[in-house]
């Protein structure tokens, strides 16, 4: 089965069980904000990686499904806040919770549903029960608070470090491992395994294929962003430009771009997104091209998930060969080799 047919098998399931959580009652404007990008309804690729690896693991899908949902309603208001944080005008199509209720009322609805979600995370770990429900919880917070942390160090890179030739790859490595990484990718990969009951150890080890799938993964996101549309992906295209982003894109052009190209770059990266103009966002991603970055940033995405898919190989190989397995194969790819 392809990954995208396991998704949509799920998404009604996932979806409906988040609205069981969501109070009914006023204020009803809020809770209409509350619900904004809950039923705008994402692509679902974490829960059902979550999903995917409980049954891969020999767990059950019902077991697995209201911590889907937790792990849904977890992007959905994380990216309420992220789309204020970073000045993000859309989100799956359509208009950025902010820009439609106001930045305090959306910052207010994030946060109602950052409480409705830890209470389907804590009916999640009661129904799971004893030392499998505590490690599902546990795992949860973690995955959470490293995203945290990972946010701060993605703005800090953004917004505090305006010399473009003062960041490394280990900083950009370190920020989109904490902040996409984990909990895109292998975060909810192993909550799928805890939930099916696989020992800390094994979980542990899962991060091993797990991190350079996640490193692989906002790469591509990266690369998205300069060469995409914005009907394709439902939100701002060249924001990374816009917004100052450091990405191992723009790593790749410092160390190769002529001498005027460069000065172009630093300063347009320098100034408040505000002042930047689309003819110079424009030219940024056409210099991008021009100087091989989109393409270094291809060849490192192909090279992480080989590598990933071979150690993926070596850690599951006691798991039987079924239409599970292949699709979890297929979902790899499917991360690493998409257009939106």
């Amino acid at each position: 089965m392809k990954f995208e047919d396991y998704v949509k098998q799920n998404n009604d399931a996932i979806y409906n069980k988040i609205c069981e959580y969501l109070p009914n009652r006023a204020p009803e404007v809020h809770y209409k904000a509350v619900r904004e990008y809950v039923d705008r309804r994402g692509k679902y690729g974490r829960p059902n990686l979550l999903l995917l690896w409980c049954e891969l693991h020999g767990g059950k899908r019902q077991d697995a499904l209201l911590p889907a949902a937790a792990m849904q309603a977890s992007e959905d208001w994380v990216l309420i806040h992220d789309d204020w944080e970073d000045s993000n005008e859309l989100r799956r199509g359509k208009p950025s919770a902010h820009l439609i209720y106001g930045e305090r009322y959306a910052i207010n609805a994030g946060d109602a549903l950052h409480m409705i979600m830890w209470k389907m995370a804590h009916d999640a770990s009661k129904a799971l029960g004893g030392e499998r429900g505590a490690r599902y919880y546990d795992k949860f917070y973690d995955v959470l608070i490293v995203t945290a942390e990972g946010q701060y160090l993605d703005m800090n890179l953004t917004h505090d470090v305006k010399d473009i030739t003062g960041f490394s790859m280990e900083d950009y490595f370190r920020s989109i491992s904490a902040k996409a990484g984990y909990y895109s990718v292998y975060g909810p990969m192993q909550l799928g395994a805890t939930i099916a009951g696989k020992d800390a150890k094994y979980v542990e080890k899962m991060k091993d294929y797990g991190e350079l799938i996640g490193k692989a993964f906002q790469m591509k996101d990266d690369i998205l962003d300069c060469t995409s549309t914005a009907e394709v992906l439902g939100k701002t295209i060249g924001n990374d430009v816009l917004d100052g982003v450091k990405t191992g894109i723009l790593w790749h052009f410092v160390r190769n771009a002529k001498p005027t190209d460069l000065e172009f770059a630093k300063k347009l990266y320098a100034i408040d997104r505000k002042q930047k103009t689309q003819a110079e966002i424009d030219k940024m991603l056409a210099l991008f091209k021009q100087t091989g970055s989109i393409a270094y940033a291809e060849s490192m995405v192909d090279a992480l998930a080989k590598e990933s898919l071979e150690k993926f190989e070596v850690l599951s190989k006691d798991i039987p060969e079924s239409d599970l397995k292949e699709t979890a194969r297929e979902a790899i790819k499917k991360m690493v080799v998409r257009h939106k």
